[in-house]
């Protein structure tokens, strides 16, 4: 059995996305003896091509803004630790953050870990990720250069990716389940100037082709039920995202019926003492902006939980 560390934590961050990290400097900036838990930095703000809505930027890069979060964790020192997560236990007074080698014991915990892609689950996708299945555009756009490629999804992170593929090649297919394009207008406008996206509206992906890479997808159009084959090299899904909580956590904590975290406007839970930040919440509009914000809120929160001190 491991053994969780003696002296407890002030506060154990869950996450370094912009909620965590602004989580991690609040409690910094008071003092507390705190603890980032995490697998990586930056969260899904690193997978954003050009961000426009971030107050102080007219446009800067996602991966240049989560560059400039970690900076700023760093000015102040924080301990960061990179570890998968396994447990969040209530365990009297304190609460025990486990992890594949190591327990952590801790007053207050704040559970910022963000939101992860949705799969299809179609056959042939988990064979074949990484190898032409991705779920991140901006990450492997470089590897599909003058190759045909498809794009699952029609959302903000779907049209994103069209716009960033456009920059390596001229052969894109769009699987649309809905009736439409959807996502912001400004992106859909750009899609729309780009003659070379094909898309498929009404259809859904039914099976990823290939042996060693994708060679090909299938795909159903859901009104007609006509079943069509696209030779394409990759496969980049962009279907939406799903709370990131791939570990236990304390039985008597509320999630709704989508298994993002209930919290008031505060950030607190339905177990005291434990608080939670950013996509992972009900929190509507999830945005980096906002994500930042309640990454604040709940470190406030936390730090007059510690301590009793309002008003400040």
């Amino acid at each position: 059995m491991i053994k969780a560390s003696i002296v407890p934590y002030d506060s154990i961050i869950v996450g370094a996305g912009p909620a965590g990290i602004t989580a991690a400097i609040y409690l910094a900036r008071k003092k507390l003896d705190i603890l980032v838990l995490t697998l990586d930095i930056g969260g899904q703000a690193v997978l954003s091509t050009d961000v426009e809505n971030y107050t102080g930027f007219t446009m800067i890069p996602g991966q240049e803004l989560v560059r400039r979060f970690e900076e700023h964790l760093n000015a102040f020192n924080i301990k960061v630790i990179r570890e998968k997560i396994v447990a969040v236990k209530k365990e009297r007074e304190f609460f025990k953050v486990e992890t594949k080698t190591n327990a952590y014991r801790t007053k207050t915990v704040i559970i910022s870990s963000g939101k992860k892609p949705r799969s299809l689950n179609v056959p042939g996708e988990d064979k074949l990720m990484g190898r032409g299945v991705t779920y991140c555009a901006i990450c492997d756009a470089p590897f599909f250069k003058d190759v045909p490629v498809a794009v699952a999804g029609s959302g903000n992170s779907a049209l994103q990716a069209i716009l960033e593929l456009a920059k390596f090649t001229n052969q894109i297919y769009v699987i649309n389940l809905a009736p439409k394009l959807t996502g912001d207008e400004v992106l859909q406008d750009g899609v729309k100037k780009l003659s070379f996206v094909k898309v498929f509206n009404n259809c859904k992906v039914t099976r990823v082709k290939g042996k060693k890479r994708v060679e090909g997808i299938e795909f159903m159009n859901r009104v007609t039920k006509k079943v069509s084959d696209l030779g394409v090299k990759g496969l980049i899904v962009e279907i939406g995202l799903e709370p990131s909580i791939g570990f236990e956590l304390p039985k008597e904590l509320v999630l709704n019926e989508i298994n993002e975290i209930d919290v008031d406007q505060n950030c607190n839970s339905s177990v005291p003492g434990l608080f939670a930040a950013g996509d992972v919440t009900d929190v509507k509009w999830k945005q980096i902006i906002i994500a930042a914000g309640e990454g604040a809120k709940a470190a406030l929160s936390v730090y007059e939980y510690l301590t009793g001190k309002k008003g400040y």
